[in-house]
């Protein structure tokens, strides 16, 4: 049941990772650096810790008062002390690091995802995304923030205790260090393997976001199609998916610990015999014996602590390479190096537009003017390409030939912020906000006044629903404000677009998902909003269809004029059909 990963299937190049752990890490240098000096002087002072407990042990066996051995109990318990006061505070500074760390990756990640055209919002697909942005990024803030820290600390507590142990007796040390070739080769051997079961395990997990978000967003329909069952059986399916990818990642790391417990137990017993044949021959005190037995204690936790987390990193690489795959996408809209600011709106024209997808064109050498104070409806079967003709005004889509001006500045030329500003989309599916309904309705102008969000709404007729409601204004709306009808959430957005107030205003579909009774409600509110702007209408529906001063059909990629009774639009094949006021091909 797993479904396609969207991403490249390559790895990122260590290249690559390089330049992103150098963003992700950026101003955090001296952080790093001194949460890495505090859990090294803890290690130091665990070691001398053991150091001096040899000291206390041989000392204590032949003292005669307490009072001998005192001091060096003293300093024993202050060494301990410090290392658990420095360990405590590295920790810390190092856990700060990473959540600022992930902070910034979370932002970076979130910004260029928005910056990403519809298509690949479509192609990853909304539960995805967010499995990106949540799990893979918490994965990642391990790999960049602690991991490497501790990977770095680990590393010279190692090398540390190794040259301690080699000083104290070389042949038992030896004996200790003889297996870190064989614990390398295990490491890396079970982490190509950890890699593996976590790509996996990854895409699992995304499968069931998606599984889990379109079947909350599609409740309603699978309720009204008994398909509830069918429902839970998909994700029931992607769920076992997940279970097996899991308990595949499980087997590496359970397997990986028991190689470790089983070599750790046989280095024990060799130590512990050639420690005691160094007794035997007087080469070695028993403190001497104990404090190198602590010693080499400390060693092989740090030993595997290495280990643990070369097979951590592995694991948290997949989920880079998952967040490096949406960064490597493309933004679908950038500003051009000279892009200038739109001045003013106004006259929208659209000249010889062609746009191209797989199954042929969209819009063939579509040419339409839209004038300021008249309404355009543009009607023609679905799929025939009036929403993309929305998209191109928004820039959402380039057209592959063609220009589009308003007031007379090609769009291609101007910044995509200041474009917008200029103009005012009302989709086809409406979106709510979880917030208040005065915050949804001062979305696209959060400055706008208390008294600016009820003249909106009453303009759209909103103002007596809202009053109605327990808390009027201030009633918080959950998730896409589901708890309120059609026509009510259609009226909130007309509400917002009428409060933006931008000259050039497209309407997609007004009335989707309307009875009859309130569609015909909204219409008045409609004209309300179109009221002196450049207003293209996009619509199947007739009824709204009657509010537009003029009525272009498309269909097979090409526009033509549409004759109504009781009114003078003449079908011609000119251009410019005169006393439309609309230019239209």
């Amino acid at each position: 049941m797993a479904h396609h990963d969207p991403s490249t299937t390559e790895a990122p190049s260590l290249r690559t990772l390089w330049k992103y752990l150098r963003f992700a890490t950026a101003g955090e240098g001296s952080r790093y650096l001194g949460a890495g000096t505090l859990l090294l002087v803890a290690a130091t002072a665990e070691t001398l810790s053991v150091f001096v407990l040899a000291d206390i042990i041989n000392g204590t066996l032949a003292a005669t008062t307490f009072a001998d051995v005192a001091v060096l109990a003293a300093v024993w318990l202050g060494i301990t002390v410090a290392s658990t006061a420095a360990d405590y505070t590295g920790q810390l500074t190092a856990l700060g690091v990473s959540e600022r760390v992930v902070l910034r990756l979370r932002d970076n990640l979130f910004a260029h995802t928005q910056r990403l055209s519809v298509a690949a919002h479509r192609r990853y697909g909304v539960g995805d995304l967010v499995t990106r942005h949540s799990d893979d990024l918490d994965a990642v803030e391990h790999l960049l923030g602690s991991g490497l820290l501790q990977l770095a600390v680990a590393t010279m507590n190692v090398v540390g205790l190794a040259v301690v142990a080699f000083v104290m007796n070389w042949q038992v040390a030896v004996v200790a260090l003889a297996a870190i070739p064989a614990l390398w080769w295990a490491s890396a051997w079970f982490a190509r393997r950890q890699t593996s079961a976590t790509r996996h395990e990854r895409l699992a997990n995304s499968d069931i976001a998606v599984a889990v978000t379109t079947a909350l967003t599609g409740h309603e329909t699978a309720v009204a199609y008994n398909q509830q069952a069918r429902e839970h059986r998909d994700l029931h399916l992607r769920g076992k998916a997940w279970m097996a990818a899991r308990l595949a990642q499980s087997r590496v790391e359970l397997g990986f610990g028991s190689v470790l417990g089983v070599g750790e137990v046989l280095v024990t017993l060799a130590i512990a015999i050639t420690g005691a044949w160094q007794v035997r021959a007087g080469n070695l005190s028993v403190g001497e014996l104990l404090a190198l037995t602590g010693y080499l204690a400390l060693l092989y936790p740090k030993m595997q602590e290495i280990a643990d987390t070369r097979l951590s990193m592995a694991a948290a690489t997949v989920s880079a390479e998952r967040v490096l795959a949406v960064l490597a996408e493309l933004p679908g809209d950038t500003d051009r190096a000279d892009a200038q600011p739109l001045r003013t709106g106004g006259t929208v024209e659209i000249r010889d537009v062609t746009v191209h997808r797989d199954h042929g064109p969209v819009l063939d050498g579509v040419s339409l003017t839209l004038e300021p104070g008249r309404i355009v409806a543009l009607t023609g079967p679905s799929g025939a390409g009036k929403s993309t003709l929305a998209a191109l005004l928004t820039r959402f889509v380039r057209p592959d030939s063609g220009t589009i001006t308003v007031a007379g500045t090609d769009i291609g030329g101007v910044t995509a912020q200041s474009l917008r500003e200029h103009l005012t989309l009302l989709p086809q599916q409406v979106t709510l906000k979880a917030g208040t309904i005065a915050d949804n309705i001062a979305y696209g102008r959060p400055r706008a006044t208390t008294a600016d969000v009820i003249d909106a709404a009453i303009a759209a007729d909103a103002d007596r629903f809202i009053r109605a409601l327990p808390d009027g204004y201030g009633t918080r709306l959950t998730e896409d404000g589901l708890t309120l009808s059609g026509g009510q959430r259609r009226r909130l957005a007309i509400a917002r677009a009428i409060l933006r107030d931008s000259p050039v205003l497209i309407l997609d579909e007004p009335t989707t998902g309307l009875d009859d009774a309130s569609a015909q409600r909204i219409l008045e509110p409609l004209r309300r909003l179109a009221a002196g702007r450049t207003t293209l209408l996009i619509t199947h529906d007739d009824a709204v269809a009657a509010i537009a001063d003029d009525v272009v059909h498309l269909q097979n990629g090409r526009l033509s004029p549409v004759a109504r009774a009781g009114h003078s639009d003449p079908v011609c094949g000119d251009p410019v059909c005169a006393g439309s006021g609309t230019t239209w091909r």
